[in-house]
């Protein structure tokens, strides 16, 4: 239970620093933590789905980091091109 909740924390912030190297301003900091968990889901999801990087999944808390960094990038790029207008 505990590495869970320091799962959770961890891709929260991935999910804020994601979303300052995607966007440079954030989409705010409710949304980005959100959007970091999330991508912190798709980031392992990816990563156990293929077999070269599944020994990446138990790689310690940094591994797990920049999974979740990846994945929250993924997710909040596709957050923009489906919901930010461009004007």
């Amino acid at each position: 239970m505990a590495h869970f909740i320091v799962w959770i924390v961890i891709s929260g912030i991935a999910g804020f620093i994601a979303s300052k190297i995607i966007n440079k301003t954030g989409s705010g900091l409710l949304l980005d933590i959100a959007l970091g968990i999330v991508g912190g889901f798709v980031g392992g999801f990816i990563v156990n789905l293929v077999p070269a990087l599944a020994s990446f999944g138990s790689g310690g808390l940094i591994i797990e980091a920049i999974v979740a960094t990846l994945g929250a990038m993924l997710v909040i790029f596709l957050w923009n091109l489906l919901f930010r207008s461009n004007g």
